[in-house]
């Protein structure tokens, strides 16, 4: 194409047919500017498939990184309501026998609520597209902006667990536990030969029983179940409503993908 036109051009300089000349020159430029334009359409063209290819792979990444989360706090939940009905048991049979004597394997129970858990931060794909600069890879400037909200709630959350356990578990509930009672292994990790480490001392046992007839350390220990009661229904509140954001959340990233609930399985908090 290029050819003919330059031999055509060179005929009309030949003749000095410049009016005819500078049309075909003109229509060289247009063909190239066209050319130019097309290349650069369709270089756009990929880059916007490529940015949209990015997109959905963030999305769902997210979108696994918020079932771990409501997998892990669930668990958590679990944890959280076996020990509130622990401490609601060791409480109500106090109101009974006004004893703590009398509550039934009080060391085991114990033992199980002097368990802690951090409310999990699970934020790797979230992370790294605030860190990559590539959060504008969302479209959706609606989505993006529950995505970032989402995120800093759960931050939020894991600071707030986190310092309630330096700050009152250990100090103010921790302590007291361990203070009545002996430690408890947990027998799945024991075998035959060092099963003598889960028996409990007579001596001490007196010793404890002693220490728990005092008003003081009955004190210690109505204020340590009670303000872990109260700690635990918290998280709890809290759980609960970060799986019903987890799973709104979850709804707006399928919907902007195009995914049915035919099509996904984590439909289910």
């Amino acid at each position: 194409m290029i050819h003919l036109f330059r031999k055509i051009r060179q005929e009309h300089i030949t003749k000095n047919r410049l009016r005819k000349y500078l049309m075909y020159a003109f229509g060289e430029i247009i063909l190239v500017m066209v050319g130019i334009l097309l290349a650069l359409q369709f270089n756009n063209w990929n880059q916007e498939k490529e940015n949209t290819k990015k997109e959905n792979w963030y999305l769902i990444n997210i979108v696994e990184d918020i079932e771990y989360q409501k997998s892990s706090i669930k668990y958590i939940k679990n944890n959280c309501l076996k020990s509130i009905e622990i401490g609601q048991s060791i409480m109500k049979a106090y109101k009974t026998n006004k004893t703590f004597l009398e509550v039934d394997s009080l060391n085991k129970k114990l033992n199980f609520l002097m368990r802690s858990f951090t409310f999990p931060n699970i934020n790797n794909t979230y992370s790294e597209l605030v860190s990559s600069g590539k959060f504008d890879l969302i479209q959706e400037k609606e989505l993006s902006l529950n995505i970032i909200d989402y995120f800093i709630y759960i931050e939020e959350n894991h600071t707030n667990t986190k310092t309630a356990i330096i700050n009152v578990f250990y100090p103010e509930i921790y302590h007291v536990y361990n203070q009545f009672s002996q430690a408890a292994p947990n027998e799945k990790n024991m075998n035959t030969t060092n099963l003598y480490i889960l028996e409990k001392d007579s001596d001490i046992t007196k010793y404890i029983n002693n220490l728990l007839e005092k008003p003081a350390s009955k004190l210690l220990l109505m204020n340590a179940i009670r303000t872990q009661i109260s700690i635990l229904m918290n998280n709890v509140a809290v759980i609960d409503e970060t799986l019903e954001l987890s799973k709104e959340l979850i709804q707006l990233i399928d919907n902007y993908l195009g995914l049915t609930s035919e099509m996904v399985n984590h439909y289910d908090c």
